[in-house]
């Protein structure tokens, strides 16, 4: 949207971790590397994403996303169109 280089990276599990996405960024000629986030709440999970892209040499991460209500409503409209999409299947 912005026209900026973006990488995708996973907390667990998944390569890549977001150390290596920034240091990808950073070898394309990234200057200034900032992460966003699409962590619910903080914790161990949040924590360690944070780390591992600051190691990279990441200068801005944004916090978790919380209880925005926009995201609580997103929530809830998906789980109300699964509970919908379960009962009509089940008639």
């Amino acid at each position: 949207r912005l026209s900026l280089p973006c990488a995708v990276a996973y907390a667990s599990a998944a390569p890549p971790e977001p150390r290596a996405a920034v240091a990808a960024l950073r070898a394309e000629g990234a200057r200034r590397v900032g992460m966003a986030t699409y962590f619910l709440a903080p914790g161990r999970l949040y924590d360690t994403a944070v780390r591992s892209a600051r190691e990279a040499g990441a200068v801005a991460i944004a916090d978790p996303l919380g209880d925005a209500p926009e995201l609580v409503r997103l929530v809830g409209a998906r789980v109300e169109a699964a509970l919908s999409h379960t009962f009509a299947a089940a008639a």
